[in-house]
């Protein structure tokens, strides 16, 4: 009867396994039983032509697993090698370095039922290559190698203190660099070195090993002189810095390098240095060295330059819708000639020509818009003077009537006059009546590019009128309206007395003038001025209980439609019985009126 049911039992167990053969613990609990895909599948390059793949075993019971590998996340795939189970890991060697390459991994059962993973990329960087390592001085050494990959995410470095190892990493650094220094070293201990790229996780091959032995060394020589020449009569020079100087050595030449004798001899890391008093249209050569205990370093490049004498007779005229400049060519040593142009707009633009150029045509002028022109001798990145300066414009018609036009005062014999002109103006003029309009005179001319005139030598307290005409090579405007103003005389005999009580500072002086619309009293010191108060017309006295008693001292002016007179004397606070000052003080900040275009 057992026999008979243990046969029973047999045949049962053999018709389970037929129809769930690829499970062989068929009494482990259900979530064990259950078909589960590979996961975490994750490759990153072990050098610069392999890959390591690794993933995460989520089924206890497959016979195997099949890793699959595909140029694109999309395949499509061959077989890279399969493994036995429980394994996690496998290294697909002889792959291309710089080219990407994606895996999945495939879980292998008994009867062919098979899970899949998700996919990974990676490419494996190539190795870097021309490592070299080179003594800075006692305590450091530079490293430098050729960049040989384009997808990098870094660089590992390692040093030992044999060729042979242990290798140890010093330093991590961004992608792409190809330089790194060491400081910090033991003087006279040999250190090696090798490189190589990182990418996700993984690195490409090392680069050759090199080897360096810190020790004192003579300074580097000086990199990227530089000699700008400056039109006020001196040179600057400018150089790189080295790492271990302790001073710098300049020599200079007058004959074109056959000759040296040294200059100045300056401190450590010191990067610019000055020639003063260098005489226009003379060549003068440099060259720099660094020195410290050790020795000089080998010379900088030799840079010559010169100061060039600047053009003159520069002139504009309009040919054929196009701006000609034509100017006089003064140097013998010029590098080039540099043109400057400003727009009405406000846009400015620098033109730069050969040397010996004594003619320009702008030909992106625009018409009825006004330029206005300068042109200066360049020698590197300085040069002379300026030339002369013009204005040009290309009209089609003739301009409008400057409006706006305005003026006031800005002493007690000078007026502004300030107007808008339309932009297609080359020039006006300004004129002048001193009997309201009834007669004109020409007080000058301005240029289109500019808003203002200011008219000199003219009698206080007596009216004065203006007009303005706007004209190019196509006619002239109708004049502006009129406008008038009248300087008013400076305020005279100021004086400042301190009250009784040692706080109050009382002023007074004399109302020279009929036509003031008010005055103003300022204070200054010996670095700051302005204004205290805006008193009434005739007003000639004025008690400030606050300014005297920290040391300012005071002046008053006259005010006239939006303009002022002369100042006054000036005057510091003093006893009763005291003089007042009878001058400006010599040395100190002269105050400024408010809206004021000019000292």
């Amino acid at each position: 009867m057992r026999t008979g049911r243990s046969l029973w039992f047999i045949a049962t167990l053999l018709v389970f396994c037929v129809t769930s053969c690829e499970n062989r613990e068929p009494f482990a609990p259900i979530t064990a039983r259950q078909t589960r895909d590979p996961s975490g599948a994750f490759a990153k390059p072990l050098n610069s032509s392999s890959v390591q793949v690794t993933w995460t075993d989520s089924l206890p019971n497959e016979t195997g697993f099949r890793i699959e590998r595909g140029p694109a996340a999309t395949g499509p795939w061959i077989t890279a090698g399969t493994t036995s189970k429980n394994i996690s890991s496998f290294q697909d060697a002889g792959r291309p370095s710089e080219q990407q390459v994606c895996y999945r991994v495939i879980t292998l059962k008994q009867n062919g039922v098979i899970g899949t993973s998700n996919t990974s990329c990676t490419v494996p960087p190539a190795a870097s290559s021309g490592l070299t390592a080179s003594v800075l001085d006692q305590q450091a050494i530079e490293l430098a190698w050729t960049d040989n990959s384009a997808i990098e995410t870094g660089y590992e470095i390692e040093r030992a203190l044999a060729q042979s190892g242990p290798y140890g990493v010093i330093a991590s650094i961004a992608p792409s660099t190809v330089i790194y220094h060491e400081s910090g070293l033991t003087t006279g201990t040999t250190y090696w070195y090798r490189v190589r790229p990182q990418k996700d996780a993984g690195y490409g091959d090392y680069s050759n090993i090199s080897s360096a032995t810190p020790r004192f060394l003579a300074p580097k020589a000086p990199s990227s002189l530089t000699v700008d020449p400056s039109s006020i009569g001196w040179m600057q020079l400018t150089w790189g810095d080295v790492n271990n100087e302790t001073g710098f050595r300049i020599e200079r030449s007058l004959d074109a390098g056959a000759s040296w004798s040294v200059f100045q001899t300056l401190g450590r890391d010191t990067t610019f240095a000055y020639d003063t008093n260098v005489p226009i249209e003379r060549q003068f050569c440099y060259r720099v060295f660094a020195f410290n205990a050790q020795g000089d370093s080998p010379p900088s490049t030799t840079v010559c330059s010169a100061i060039p004498l600047a053009p003159t007779d520069l002139v504009a005229q309009v040919v054929e819708s196009a701006i000609v400049l034509t100017w006089t060519d003064n140097s013998a040593l010029e590098t080039g000639y540099a043109i400057a142009r400003n727009a009405d707009d406000g846009s400015s633009i620098i033109l730069l020509l050969p040397a010996n150029t004594t003619t320009y045509r702008d030909a992106s002028a625009l018409a009825d818009h006004v330029y206005r022109y300068s042109v200066e001798a360049k020698s590197g990145f300085g040069g002379s003077g300026h030339s002369n300066m013009v204005t040009a414009v290309i009209a089609t018609t003739p301009p409008m009537t400057p409006t706006s036009v305005a003026v006031s005062p800005v002493s007690s014999s000078s007026a502004e006059i300030t107007w808008t002109a339309s932009s297609n103006t080359e020039g006006l003029r300004i004129e002048r009546s001193g009997d309201s309009g009834a007669s004109w005179a020409t007080a000058g001319t301005s240029n289109g590019y500019g808003d203002l005139f200011d008219d000199y030598e003219l009698a206080s307290e007596q009216q004065v009128c203006y007009r303005v005409f706007a004209f190019n090579s196509h006619g002239e405007s109708a004049p502006s309206s009129n406008v008038c103003t009248t300087p008013p005389a400076a305020p005279t005999d100021l004086m400042a007395t301190w009250e009784s009580d040692g706080q109050t500072v009382d002023l007074s002086w004399t109302d020279r003038s009929n036509v003031e619309d008010s005055y103003e009293v300022w204070v200054f010191n010996d670095w700051e001025s302005y204004p205290i108060v805006t008193l009434g017309p005739n007003a000639t006295t004025y008690a400030d209980s606050y300014y005297g008693i920290y040391g300012y001292s005071y002046v008053v002016v006259a005010l006239k439609d939006g303009g002022y007179s002369d100042w006054s004397n000036s005057a510091s606070p003093v006893a009763a019985s005291a003089p007042a000052s009878a001058s400006l003080r010599q040395g100190s900040v002269l105050p400024r009126p408010r809206g004021s275009k000019r000292p």
